[in-house]
């Protein structure tokens, strides 16, 4: 699943556009890799929190009126993005069902000019369609595949990589853009990655497409980032403490050898991050429950998180104390989780500045910074990333002015 050869091409090679970027999931990870990247983003507050990040966005914050040629962007040689998925998400009846099929009918439509002029015509027909759609939002997951075509056709400079992520009901979108892909130069794949295998506090589904333009050779094989981490499933006992990645042979480099197989770890539970509460505590979700006591899930410390999203602070956390039998039983109950733990669940750095009162939703729609490390690191060819680069992201803090000045 890793790179059969080292990439000749340094970080600083590539350059990023980021679209429907958020707070910067995947920004912060390319900023440690040491590659450049701008994100597109819509929301107000979410852009106050990227820019006390100090992380590129565009002025303009509309995706769809951005192309690959505009000045901010024109010299990104790699296209991410992750789009809405609301409409996707309820997949399972007959809105979301449909929305899937006009994406993939709509989406063939457009990769099948090989003009400019074509392709503007179709684009045109496109809008048209899905501007009258009930949801606008559907749309939306159809301008990845625009800002490819006018790189190709307009820019006449294909994108190197293209990485998509959103949640597991678009991969049938994903796979279909892949064979897509295929067809104009590019060996694409798409699966469903879990947060947790890769050392994230959390249990999280991504659908990850990832595709390399390659003319000529596009049935070669498309890597994905090897699991790191034990998966979580609920009755399975988490492994024993064992030797850690920092125990291993230290890297030359900051990219692992794609030839040297990392043992699995066990997963990486709450305790392990949440460092200022208790080491025994509970949660319990009461989200989705519709206010039934069975359907409340419940994870103790020594498990990931369940899937952090934007209604997190509805969770409720209990002290775990310990019997005379050695059994826990719940005792009193402890503050909520804050914006910080909730930050710290999806793998941001602890220092990540967090802007505006609707933090929890700008987490909650985000793709784990770790998750995007490993994917991040295996679509540009450097296989794992090393110990030194999680560590990184890991102790991560906001540049000062000074920090800038020193390093301009």
């Amino acid at each position: 699943m890793t790179p059969a050869h080292p990439n000749p091409h340094q970080p600083a090679d590539f350059r990023i556009v980021d679209l429907f970027a958020g707070p910067g999931g995947l920004d912060i990870a390319a900023v440690i890799m040491g590659v450049d990247s701008v994100g597109v983003e819509w929301d107000d507050a979410t852009r106050a929190t990227r820019t006390a990040a100090r992380l590129l966005t565009t002025d303009e914050k509309d995706v769809a009126a951005l192309g690959p040629c505009d000045s901010q962007v024109k010299d990104a040689n790699v296209l991410t993005g992750g789009p809405p998925c609301q409409t996707f998400s309820v997949a399972g009846n007959r809105e979301g069902h449909k929305a899937l099929k006009d994406v993939q009918r709509l989406a063939t439509r457009l990769v099948s000019p090989t003009d400019l002029v074509t392709f503007e015509s179709v684009w045109k027909q496109v809008k048209v369609e899905t501007d009258a759609m009930s949801d606008n939002r559907t749309g939306l997951v159809l301008q990845p595949l625009r800002w490819i075509m006018e790189a190709k056709l307009k820019r006449k400079d294909p994108y190197k990589v293209v990485v998509l992520e959103q949640v597991p009901t678009v991969l049938p979108v994903w796979k279909h853009y892949a064979k897509l892909l295929n067809t104009i130069g590019y060996a694409a794949a798409a699966h469903v990655l879990h947060a947790e295998a890769y050392g994230v506090p959390q249990t999280r589904r991504r659908a990850v497409l990832i595709a390399k333009y390659a003319p000529g050779n596009e049935d070669m094989h498309v890597d994905f980032p090897r699991p790191t981490h034990q998966r979580y499933r609920p009755g399975v006992e988490r492994l024993p403490e064992q030797a850690n990645i920092d125990e291993l042979p230290q890297q030359e480099t900051l990219f692992a050898d794609p030839d040297i197989t990392t043992p699995i770890v066990r997963w990486t539970a709450m305790q392990d991050v949440l460092h200022e509460r208790p080491r025994d505590f509970e949660v319990v979700s009461n989200y989705g429950s519709g206010g039934d006591p069975k359907k409340r899930g419940r994870r103790t410390s020594e498990e990931p998180s369940a899937t952090v999203t934007g209604k997190i602070r509805r969770n409720r956390v209990f002290l775990l104390k310990e019997t005379k039998s050695g059994t826990k039983e719940i005792g009193e109950e402890l503050e909520r989780l804050t914006p910080k733990e909730a930050g710290l669940l999806q793998s941001f750095p602890a220092a990540y500045p967090w802007r505006s009162t609707d933090v929890a939703q700008q987490i909650g729609n985000a793709i784990p910074p770790r998750l995007s490390l490993h994917i991040l690191s295996c679509a540009l060819g450097y296989g794992a990333p090393a110990e030194e680069l999680l560590k990184q992201l890991e102790e991560w803090r906001p540049p000062t002015v000074d920090d800038e000045a020193e390093g301009a």
